[in-house]
C-alpha cells in the first residue's frame, strides 16, 4: 500500500535520508545531460592521435635499426680491414731478396706499381719450410691474391696465372716504395739487385702505414739515411 503524507504531517523517510547526506534522484531529471560515451568528433580525434603516436614510435625504431645494422657493418668492415692489415704487414716485412734468372738477368723477385705487389717473402709455416711467393693486386674494387713456393722454375708462368678474389668490397688498397737513396716514394718497383727500403700502404680511408723491409742489403750510412726518410 502506497505510503501518503497527508497536510502537516512530516515525511520521516525524505528527512532520515536527507541528515544521512543521501542525495536522492530526481525521476522527473533530463538524463540526456549526463555524457554516456564518445562523439563521433572525439573518437576521430583520439584514433588521429593514436595514429600520429604510433607513427612517431615506428620511426624512431626504424632509424634506430638501421644505424644499428649501419654500425654493425662498420665493424666487420673495420674488422676485415685489420685482418688485411696484419696478413699484409706480416708478409712484406718478412720479405726476402730471393733471386732467379728473369729473362736472362739474375734479379731480386720484388715488383710493384701502385694497386700491385709481387714479393717473396720468409714468413711461412714452419712445417712447410723454404719460401713463398707472394702477389697482391687491386681490381674493380676487389683485392686479388696469389701465392706459392719456391723454388719454382715455373714462376712467371704462375704468376701471370688467374688470381683468386680476396675480398670483392674493398674500396681501394695503394703501394708506395721508397729507395734506400732516395728521400721521396715513388708508384712503382722493377725488378733489380734491391729491395726498397719501406713499403707504404693504404687501403680505403684508414690511415696509411709503412713497413720496413731487412736492411741487410745496405751499408751503416744507408740504413741512417733511410730512417731519417722514413720519419718524413
Amino acid at each position: 500500500m502506497k505510503n501518503e503524507t497527508k497536510p502537516g504531517q512530516i515525511d520521516w523517510t525524505k528527512k532520515f535520508i536527507a541528515r544521512m547526506g543521501v542525495r536522492l534522484q530526481d525521476p522527473d531529471r533530463d538524463r540526456t545531460n549526463f555524457p554516456t560515451g564518445f562523439t563521433l568528433f572525439e573518437l576521430i580525434i583520439s584514433l588521429s592521435i593514436l595514429s600520429l603516436v604510433t607513427l612517431i614510435i615506428g620511426s624512431g625504431f626504424s632509424l634506430g635499426l638501421k644505424a644499428w645494422e649501419k654500425g654493425e657493418k662498420v665493424a666487420q668492415e673495420t674488422q676485415v680491414i685489420r685482418i688485411l692489415r696484419d696478413m699484409i704487414f706480416k708478409d712484406i716485412k718478412s720479405a726476402y731478396p730471393y733471386k732467379m734468372k728473369i729473362d736472362g738477368e739474375n734479379v731480386i723477385v720484388f715488383k710493384g706499381s701502385n694497386d700491385s705487389i709481387l714479393f717473396v717473402t720468409a714468413f711461412v709455416n714452419p712445417s712447410d719450410g723454404g719460401f713463398r711467393w707472394i702477389k697482391y693486386s687491386y681490381d674493380n674494387g676487389s683485392l686479388m691474391f696469389k701465392e706459392g713456393t719456391l723454388p719454382d722454375k715455373n714462376l712467371i708462368d704462375k704468376i701471370a696465372g688467374k688470381e683468386e678474389i680476396f675480398d670483392s668490397n674493398i674500396g681501394k688498397i695503394e703501394f708506395m716504395y721508397l729507395p734506400s737513396d732516395e728521400n721521396e716514394w715513388k708508384e712503382s718497383w722493377d725488378l733489380g739487385e734491391k729491395l726498397p727500403a719501406a713499403v707504404k700502404v693504404k687501403i680505403t680511408n684508414f690511415q696509411s702505414f709503412v713497413i720496413r723491409l731487412p736492411t741487410g742489403l745496405f751499408t751503416t750510412s744507408e740504413n741512417d739515411e733511410m730512417y731519417e726518410m722514413l720519419g718524413k
